[in-house]
C-alpha cells in the first residue's frame, strides 16, 4: 500500500511540474509576442485641453496637448500621459506667473496663452511630439512663439537628449549644423541679412527643437535665431542618410531606420 501510495504522489508531482514548466512557457512565449507587436505598433492619441479665463489678472489660456489611448500599453501609457500633462502644466504655470495686467491699462483683451501639438513619430516605443507655443503680454508690442520638443522612450520611461541618438563621443552638431547652414541659405538666398544664419552654428543651444519623423531629423528655428521676427519660424529636414556614419546602432534612430 505504501509503495502504490509513494508511486501515485511520484506520478501526481511529475505531472504538477510538466503544467508548470507548460504555464510558464506560454506565459513567455505571449510576453514575447506582446514586446513584438509592441515594437510594430501605431501609438493612438486623443486631444486635451486647459482652458483658463482669469478676469482679475486678464489673461486667457487654451492648451491642448495629447494623451495616448490604448489598454495594450498599460502601466507605460499612463507614465507617458503623466510626462506629457507635466511638460504643458510646466509652460502653462510659466504664464501664469508672467501673465497680469500692465501698470497702464492697454486696448487689449487682456494676456494669451495657446498651444497646438503634432505627433511626428509614435511607433513602438518611441514617441516624438512638437509643441508650438503661442503668447502674449497684454502690453508688448507683439506676441512670440516658439516650439518646444517632447521626444521619449517608452520602454525605458526617459526624456530623450539629442546625444542619445548618436554614437558617444561622436561630434554629431557638426553634420547637423552644415546641412542645415546650407539647406537655410538656400531658402534665405539673396535675403540681405543672412548673417542671422550664425543662429545655426553647431552649438548644443541652437539644436533644441528637434523632433524624430520616419523621413529624416526636423529641426525647428524660431522666429530670431536664423532670421527677423517677421520671417516667422524656419525649419530644416535633415535625411538619415547624411547622419548615418554617426547614429549610435544601439539607439533610437537605428529601430526607426531599422522600419524603412
Amino acid at each position: 500500500m505504501k509503495k502504490l501510495f509513494s508511486l501515485l504522489t511520484s506520478i501526481a508531482l511529475t505531472f504538477s511540474s510538466f503544467n508548470i514548466g507548460e504555464a510558464s512557457t506560454k506565459a513567455n512565449a505571449a510576453s514575447l509576442r506582446f514586446a513584438a507587436q509592441q515594437r510594430g505598433t501605431t501609438i493612438k492619441f486623443v486631444p486635451r485641453q486647459i482652458r483658463e479665463v482669469n478676469r482679475r489678472k486678464r489673461f486667457t489660456i487654451k492648451a491642448r496637448y495629447p494623451q495616448a489611448v490604448g489598454a495594450a500599453g498599460g502601466l507605460r501609457l499612463a507614465k507617458l500621459n503623466q510626462e506629457l500633462r507635466k511638460f504643458i502644466d510646466k509652460e502653462v504655470n510659466k504664464f501664469r506667473r508672467d501673465a497680469g495686467p500692465p501698470e497702464e491699462r492697454t486696448s487689449s483683451s487682456g494676456s494669451t496663452f495657446e498651444s497646438k501639438y503634432k505627433v511626428t513619430y509614435a511607433e513602438g516605443d518611441l514617441i516624438s511630439i512638437a509643441f508650438l507655443i503661442e503668447a502674449y503680454y497684454e502690453g508688448a508690442v507683439h506676441g512670440s512663439y516658439n516650439t518646444i520638443v517632447f521626444n521619449y522612450d517608452l520602454t525605458s520611461g526617459k526624456m530623450l537628449k539629442l546625444a542619445d541618438l548618436f554614437k558617444p563621443g561622436a561630434n554629431y552638431l557638426k553634420p547637423i549644423s552644415d546641412y542645415s547652414i546650407v539647406s537655410l541659405r538656400k531658402e534665405k538666398e539673396g535675403v540681405p541679412d543672412s548673417d542671422w544664419i550664425d543662429g545655426a552654428a553647431p552649438k548644443l543651444e541652437n539644436y533644441q527643437s528637434w523632433n524624430i519623423t520616419r523621413e529624416g531629423l526636423d529641426i525647428e528655428f524660431d522666429p530670431y535665431q536664423v532670421g527677423p521676427y517677421a520671417e516667422g519660424p524656419h525649419e530644416v529636414l535633415i535625411p538619415y542618410s547624411v547622419l548615418k556614419d554617426i547614429i549610435n546602432p544601439a539607439g533610437p534612430l537605428a529601430r526607426v531606420i531599422g522600419k524603412q
